[in-house]
């Protein structure tokens, strides 16, 4: 056989050889395989699930709403009853304490006005110790005595509710969604029946709705209004507005083994994950309305350095906003308030604060 008979057989065997592997490729493994090199390996990109939660992902997914559903009496005073109510989210029911004021369960109360609610975000309560309320209700009840339902959802894993992931990550990073799904359910299911017993019904007013929180419901709320690029009337107590993941490493040393397993599990994670994109701190180009923020200045558990610095960075990006024309949102209005004797309850100031508060509140949801 002559040299170029060689060539040409080599050649034809070469174009069937490729041509087998890349057919058999699509063949066996689909439309959504990577294209694989028949001549070496080529390293992929380890899974990541936890992308999924980073702020900008969470912006992009889609919320579920639920039914809400008041479950029972928890108690009762001469201005407000409190009842257990029941959502879905993520496919787990979550319980919470509903307070509706005792005009609006009256017989003959209007129930074509609807009424401003404001959602509660309570802080770090052990599980051992937590029953509904705890850590809201006192700030809940002042308000619903002053004509706003309240919802202070108890949190998976506490409560009557289904229990949180065993995964500590995604314990903490479904958070947000389940208070986003509990907002879009009020939106979605405004009305709420109080008695199976009568077909009395309370309109809440999904326009006019606000959000309280502290400690660490303050990262919460503040993650998830970034993530909605939404003005939702806000005030904090204490918020907890350190980055991550420094906002979990600061607790870690309370531990028994000081932080040593806290700190094995922030390196693991950082060496998938940018931790940035996890930090409500890098996206406050997404955070716009009205806040308001408390802070006492002998508070052991969020320091205020933690506000001051917060305050701060919402300033430059004001300015940063008001200095470019291809910005839409509005600068956020913040209001921040110090206590120099105040702990991480706001005591002994309380009283101002709750005042300060309903201020706010009639200012933005009374319109």
């Amino acid at each position: 056989m002559s040299f170029s008979k060689y060539l040409f057989t080599g050649f034809l065997v070469a174009i069937i050889f490729l041509a087998g592997f890349y057919l058999g490729h699509f063949l066996d493994l689909g439309k959504d395989a990577a294209l694989l090199s028949p001549f070496g390996t080529i390293e992929l990109e380890p899974k990541r699930p936890y992308q999924q939660y980073t702020i900008a992902n969470l912006a992009k997914r889609r919320y579920t709403p639920s039914n809400i559903t008041v479950e029972k009496v928890l108690e009762e005073t001469d201005k407000i009853t409190s009842f257990l109510f029941t959502y879905q989210s993520t496919n787990r029911k979550i319980t919470g304490q509903l307070n509706i004021p005792k005009p609006l369960l009256a017989p003959t109360a209007d129930q074509t006005t609807p009424t401003p609610v404001i959602i509660m975000l309570r802080g770090y309560v052990p599980v051992e110790t937590y029953q509904t309320g705890i850590g809201t209700k006192n700030v809940a009840a002042i308000l619903a005595e002053n004509g706003y339902v309240t919802l202070a959802p108890d949190f998976l894993g506490f409560g009557e509710s289904d229990p949180e992931p065993v995964d500590v990550w995604e314990a903490r990073f479904i958070k947000p969604i389940n208070v986003i799904e509990l907002i879009n359910s009020i939106k979605a299911n405004p009305t709420l029946r109080p008695s199976l017993l009568s077909d009395h019904t309370v309109l809440l007013d999904a326009q006019n709705l606000g959000i309280w929180a502290h400690s660490n419901g303050g990262q919460v709320a503040l993650t998830l209004l970034e993530i909605l690029g939404e003005p939702i009337p806000t005030t904090l107590w204490a918020p907890v507005t350190s980055p991550f993941p420094y906002s979990v490493l600061f607790y870690s040393d309370e531990n028994e083994d000081e932080g040593r397993e806290a700190r094995a599990w922030v390196a693991l994670f950082e060496q998938d994950y940018d931790a940035r994109e996890f930090s409500l701190t890098q996206y406050l180009n997404r955070l716009t309305g009205f806040i308001q923020i408390h802070h006492g200045a002998v508070d052991e558990a969020a320091p205020q350095t933690w506000s001051d610095e917060f305050v701060d960075k919402v300033e430059t990006e004001n300015k940063r906003r008001a200095v470019s024309k291809d910005i839409e949102l509005s600068a956020t209005d913040l209001t921040y308030f110090t206590y120099p004797r105040a702990d991480h309850n706001l005591q002994p100031d309380w009283n101002t604060v709750v005042q300060r508060d309903l201020s706010f509140f009639d200012t933005h949801l009374r319109n």
